[in-house]
Protein backbone atom coordinates (compact mmCIF):
# COMPACT_ATOMS: atom_id res chain seq x y z
CA UNK A 1 0.00 0.00 0.00
CA UNK A 2 1.12 3.45 -0.89
CA UNK A 3 1.77 6.26 1.34
CA UNK A 4 0.38 9.65 0.71
CA UNK A 5 3.42 12.12 0.57
CA UNK A 6 3.01 14.86 3.41
CA UNK A 7 3.86 18.25 1.61
CA UNK A 8 6.35 20.09 3.94
CA UNK A 9 7.68 23.00 3.76
CA UNK A 10 10.85 23.60 1.73
CA UNK A 11 13.86 26.20 1.48
CA UNK A 12 15.02 27.44 -1.72
CA UNK A 13 17.76 30.16 -2.11
CA UNK A 14 17.60 31.86 -5.15
CA UNK A 15 20.33 34.41 -6.82
CA UNK A 16 19.29 37.38 -6.01
CA UNK A 17 18.62 38.64 -9.47
CA UNK A 18 15.78 35.80 -9.68
CA UNK A 19 14.62 36.51 -6.43
CA UNK A 20 13.99 40.33 -7.91
CA UNK A 21 12.32 38.88 -11.13
CA UNK A 22 9.80 36.77 -9.78
CA UNK A 23 9.11 39.53 -7.26
CA UNK A 24 8.56 41.86 -9.85
CA UNK A 25 6.60 39.21 -12.00
CA UNK A 26 4.40 39.16 -8.53
CA UNK A 27 3.77 42.72 -8.36
CA UNK A 28 3.17 43.18 -11.68
CA UNK A 29 0.30 40.52 -11.39
CA UNK A 30 1.37 38.07 -13.22
CA UNK A 31 1.24 35.49 -10.02
CA UNK A 32 -0.42 35.91 -6.81
CA UNK A 33 2.35 34.93 -4.62
CA UNK A 34 5.78 33.58 -4.70
CA UNK A 35 4.78 30.33 -4.38
CA UNK A 36 2.64 30.05 -6.74
CA UNK A 37 5.43 32.04 -9.25
CA UNK A 38 8.05 28.98 -7.55
CA UNK A 39 5.58 26.35 -8.36
CA UNK A 40 5.05 27.93 -11.96
CA UNK A 41 8.75 27.92 -12.63
CA UNK A 42 8.75 23.95 -11.26
CA UNK A 43 6.03 23.35 -13.53
CA UNK A 44 7.81 24.55 -16.30
CA UNK A 45 10.78 22.99 -15.61
CA UNK A 46 9.14 19.61 -15.74
CA UNK A 47 7.63 20.07 -18.86
CA UNK A 48 10.78 21.17 -20.37
CA UNK A 49 12.37 17.82 -19.35
CA UNK A 50 9.51 15.82 -20.71
CA UNK A 51 9.85 17.36 -24.09
CA UNK A 52 13.95 16.60 -23.80
CA UNK A 53 13.05 12.77 -22.46
CA UNK A 54 10.40 12.37 -25.07
CA UNK A 55 12.71 14.02 -27.82
CA UNK A 56 10.42 16.73 -28.76
CA UNK A 57 7.71 19.08 -27.72
CA UNK A 58 5.57 17.42 -30.89
CA UNK A 59 6.44 13.77 -29.58
CA UNK A 60 5.36 14.73 -25.93
CA UNK A 61 2.02 16.43 -27.27
CA UNK A 62 1.37 13.35 -29.48
CA UNK A 63 1.74 10.93 -26.35
CA UNK A 64 -0.25 13.07 -24.49
CA UNK A 65 -2.99 13.04 -26.98
CA UNK A 66 -2.99 9.50 -27.53
CA UNK A 67 -3.21 9.01 -23.77
CA UNK A 68 -6.11 10.95 -23.03
CA UNK A 69 -8.55 9.57 -26.27
CA UNK A 70 -7.40 5.85 -24.70
CA UNK A 71 -9.99 4.07 -22.02
CA UNK A 72 -6.87 2.48 -21.08
CA UNK A 73 -3.77 4.54 -21.67
CA UNK A 74 -1.40 1.82 -20.06
CA UNK A 75 -2.18 -1.12 -22.69
CA UNK A 76 -0.48 1.33 -25.49
CA UNK A 77 2.64 2.28 -23.48
CA UNK A 78 5.69 0.01 -24.00
CA UNK A 79 6.91 0.84 -20.48
CA UNK A 80 10.21 -1.22 -20.41
CA UNK A 81 11.59 0.87 -23.38
CA UNK A 82 10.41 3.73 -21.93
CA UNK A 83 11.76 3.34 -18.97
CA UNK A 84 15.53 2.53 -20.02
CA UNK A 85 15.48 6.06 -22.36
CA UNK A 86 14.26 8.00 -19.20
CA UNK A 87 16.78 5.94 -16.87
CA UNK A 88 19.66 6.01 -19.98
CA UNK A 89 18.41 9.80 -20.20
CA UNK A 90 18.71 10.73 -16.27
CA UNK A 91 22.34 8.45 -16.03
CA UNK A 92 23.83 11.26 -18.83
CA UNK A 93 22.94 14.34 -16.86
CA UNK A 94 24.07 13.04 -13.50
CA UNK A 95 27.51 12.38 -15.78
CA UNK A 96 27.56 16.00 -17.02
CA UNK A 97 26.89 16.92 -13.75
CA UNK A 98 29.98 15.17 -12.29
CA UNK A 99 31.96 16.28 -14.84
Amino acid sequence: MDKPVQPRPVVVTLRPEDAFDLGERVARGEFSSLDEAVAAELADLNYRRAVEIMGGGDKLEALLERLEAEDDPAANVEAEGFFAELRAGLKQRLDASRG
